[in-house]
């Protein structure tokens, strides 16, 4: 997973980025950070590890507007940004799916698609829509999942959508979270005297992205903590 509070929806322990950290038998984590070059190194640390399979956990952006913030995206394919198209695995998806169907409001098993950048406007999101056909959008999945298929091990994802598809993201947020997903206070208030208009646009994204982690915590409570594949 990419952030902190990402984390927090599956521990309460403070973790280390880049290490791998066993949260309890057959269950290791990594905090890697944003995007799919950290992805990647999570994937590859986990695997060396002896992982013998690969959840991407998290938030997404919606790419459909039938999506607002903390629905779920339990995608049956991951496609990543060369067009290559992965599925999950299937036993592992049906497992979590009849945990969840009817237990959350909004869940969708539509593709998920990779962006190697973040997807500022709304212009942006519709084109990844068109090109993709994907409903949600990360920068992590799509490396993991290239990942998972090159060592034989299954995988699966979810993710809740923190930022819907006719949202933009402000450039205050943009200049103040770092690679990792910590957020800067100096740059973040420098930039909001900078750009003060993007104060609401900011409390409505932290909003969202709260739903985005009430939903995983969610899912979490719903299968009892038990995210293993079948």
């Amino acid at each position: 997973m990419a952030i902190p509070a990402e984390a927090r929806t599956l521990t309460r322990r403070l973790l280390p980025f880049g290490k791998v950290v066993c949260l309890r038998e057959g269950v290791s984590l990594y905090l890697g950070g944003v995007g799919p070059t950290r992805s990647r190194l999570a994937a590859e640390a986990l695997l060396g590890g002896g992982a013998d399979a690969l959840l991407s956990w998290g938030s997404a952006g919606g790419l459909v507007s039938n999506l607002p913030p903390g629905s779920l995206i339990l995608p049956k394919s991951v496609i990543a940004a060369d067009q290559t198209s992965y599925s999950v695995d299937l036993a592992w998806h049906e497992y979590l799916w009849n945990h969840l169907e009817g237990q959350m409001k909004h869940l969708h098993a539509g593709p998920l698609g990779e962006s190697t950048v973040v997807l500022v406007h709304p212009e942006e999101k519709k084109a990844l829509f068109r090109r993709t056909g994907a409903v949600a959008v990360d920068m992590e999945s799509g490396t993991v999942a290239a990942a998972a298929r090159k060592a034989g091990v299954p995988f699966i994802v979810v993710r809740a959508v923190a930022d819907t598809a006719d949202e933009t993201i402000p450039q205050t947020i943009l200049t103040a979270v770092d690679d990792l997903g910590r957020v800067n206070s100096f740059k973040l208030m420098r930039g909001l005297v900078s750009r003060p208009a993007e104060l609401f646009t900011l409390l409505r994204l932290a909003r969202n992205f709260r739903a985005a982690c009430a939903s995983l915590a969610t899912v979490v409570r719903l299968i009892d903590g038990n995210l293993l594949a079948p």
